[in-house]
């Protein structure tokens, strides 16, 4: 698979928007401009189309995880994946990430 479709379900998979894509770039150590982040989501036949380089995809894949688990050094920071779904969540998203919490809490409880 071209490192290009893998990118493209990638972001589909996880609902990416562009600015979270140009922020996931830039926690994997690659600033790229929208145009350029733009120019790698085209299709193969689309002018603007730029192939992306195995360097592209290793930055990309680096940064999600990053972005969606937070950095190793940063204990109890909250990873900017999850502080963008909860401040863009609709009210049934709250209530399950809130279950999901006190689940957690009394999982936790269970094992003291």
């Amino acid at each position: 698979m071209k490192n290009n479709v893998v990118y493209k379900k990638v972001c589909i998979a996880n609902g990416l928007k562009q600015f979270e894509i140009k922020d996931i770039f830039e926690l994997g150590g690659l600033s790229l401009s929208s145009s350029a982040i733009k120019a790698l989501s085209a299709g193969a036949k689309n002018k603007n189309y730029e192939k992306m380089s195995d360097e592209q995809l290793e930055a990309f894949m680096n940064g999600l995880i990053v972005y969606w688990r937070g950095e190793k050094d940063a204990e109890g920071a909250v990873p900017q994946g999850l502080e963008n779904l909860i401040m863009n969540a609709d009210t049934n998203t709250l209530t399950e990430l809130e279950s999901l919490v006190a689940e957690a809490k009394m999982a936790l409880d269970e094992d003291s």
